[in-house]
């Protein structure tokens, strides 16, 4: 069995937190879901940059 660091699934984390935070703006904001994902983008390519920069991936 492979650890989470060697799966394939290893980068969808960041699509994930990306797509909640895309609901949470979209939610607490009055912007359209248009902006809200990209928002929501931006946010997960900034948590994977950290990552990548720390040495974690």
């Amino acid at each position: 069995m492979k650890s989470f660091r060697e799966s394939r699934w290893r980068y969808s984390q960041f699509v994930v937190l990306g797509l909640l935070l895309a609901g949470l703006v979209k939610w607490l904001s009055p912007l359209g879901w248009p902006a809200s994902l990209g928002v929501g983008a931006l946010l997960g390519l900034a948590y994977f940059l950290f990552e990548k920069k720390r040495g974690v991936i």
